[in-house]
């Protein structure tokens, strides 16, 4: 679904208020806006455009960069969202939906990137930041919060002090993948930039 929402230019934007689930909103482009070139051209049975083109190019890419990620998340139906946001853009995702398991499958290694709640019971995204062994420091500098307490006092200030990345709930799918893109930018420990595979979407970031 979230595919074809993207694939027509709409923008998905996520409400998750604690103890009450999470709101999926869908917005689309009215029929107007929308060129009729590639609908005609299919119609007439031509080749595919070169927008269908590029994209079967760059399906072909991110399978070749496909990176891994740990989405650390309590809320099934947000960590399911990412989950599958992040898999559409060819990523390798696992999820945790409870903070303390992280820290164990963190040790074994292997992920590219940290996509981690702030609040959560049991041990929450700070705690977890924090705890990593000297042996996956590195990985804090690949780490990207969530979070729907960006105002609140204890949050801001870690954030500020550590000047860790984050996407304040609610949240649109764009602003989340943008977000993962810039992380996924940064040089790793042999200097050579590392770019994931982002593909370009037809929604809106308004």
């Amino acid at each position: 679904m979230l595919s074809l929402v993207r694939e027509h230019g709409g923008q998905v934007h996520v409400t998750s208020p604690r103890g009450s689930g999470a709101v999926f909103t869908i917005e689309l482009p009215v029929a107007e806006q929308l060129g009729t070139t590639e609908i005609d051209s299919t119609r007439a049975g031509n080749q595919p455009t070169p927008v269908s083109e590029s994209r079967a190019a760059s399906l072909s890419t991110n399978d070749a960069l496909a990176q891994r990620v740990l989405v650390v998340e309590d809320e099934p139906t947000v960590a399911q969202l990412i989950a599958d946001v992040l898999r559409d853009e060819g990523f390798e995702v696992e999820t945790l939906l409870d903070g303390r398991d992280a820290p164990a499958r963190i040790s074994r290694g292997g992920f590219d990137l940290v996509v981690c709640d702030m609040k959560m019971p049991n041990l929450d995204g700070q705690t977890l930041y924090e705890s990593l062994t000297p042996a996956r420091r590195a990985l804090q500098d690949k780490f990207l919060f969530v979070t729907g307490d960006v105002l609140g006092t204890k949050t801001h200030a870690f954030l500020t002090k550590n000047r860790v990345p984050h996407v304040a709930k609610p949240f649109r799918v764009e602003e989340l993948l943008e977000k993962v893109h810039q992380v996924l930018l940064t040089k790793d420990s042999s200097g050579v930039r590392r770019v994931s595979p982002l593909r370009k979407s037809t929604a809106t970031t308004g």
